[in-house]
């Protein structure tokens, strides 16, 4: 004996807007990401944040020497105190980042894509020396892999089209 199942319904319901509209996912068998993945090479600073960064290009893009495209990211990193104390102690810093990127194919005269990926983090400053500087590592870290993760978010969007 079967029951109605309220959630089965809903679940099916919900489904329905997205076959309407003409929804793809972009990482499936025809989306767009499939076929930039390992086709792109990475140019980015020789810094930790753009190490950082590129891992994580390669992380979602895929890994590869010799690309049919080349993605180069150029990054800019700020350090803002915004908590300072009575006793003139600065206890929290923002990081506000930007990545200006832009991806060509060899030998073309004009970019496939370009932008500027912006966010921020932020770490605390107190405790010991060495505490915040592990604080700040880990947030130039966590910038590092947001900028790369909206980098990604725009190639998607660029292709698409």
């Amino acid at each position: 004996m079967s029951s109605f199942n309220r959630r089965s319904l809903l679940s099916l319901l919900a489904t329905l807007p997205v076959a309407g509209c003409g929804f793809a996912p972009v990482y499936g068998a025809s989306g767009s990401m499939r076929s930039l993945r390992g086709r792109i090479a990475y140019r980015a600073p020789d810094t930790p944040e753009g190490f950082r960064l590129r891992a994580r290009l390669e992380d979602r893009l895929g890994r590869v020497e010799q690309g049919d495209y080349l993605l180069t990211v150029t990054l800019d990193i700020a350090e803002v105190a915004v908590v300072i104390s009575s006793a003139q102690d600065t206890n929290r810093f923002n990081l506000p980042g930007k990545a200006a990127w832009v991806l060509t194919e060899p030998g073309a005269a004009e970019p496939l894509a370009s932008g500027v990926a912006e966010t921020f983090t932020a770490y605390s400053a107190f405790g010991t020396t060495v505490a915040t500087q592990e604080a700040q590592a880990d947030a130039r870290d966590r910038l590092a892999i947001a900028l790369a993760d909206l980098i990604v978010t725009d190639i998607i969007l660029a292709t698409e089209g």
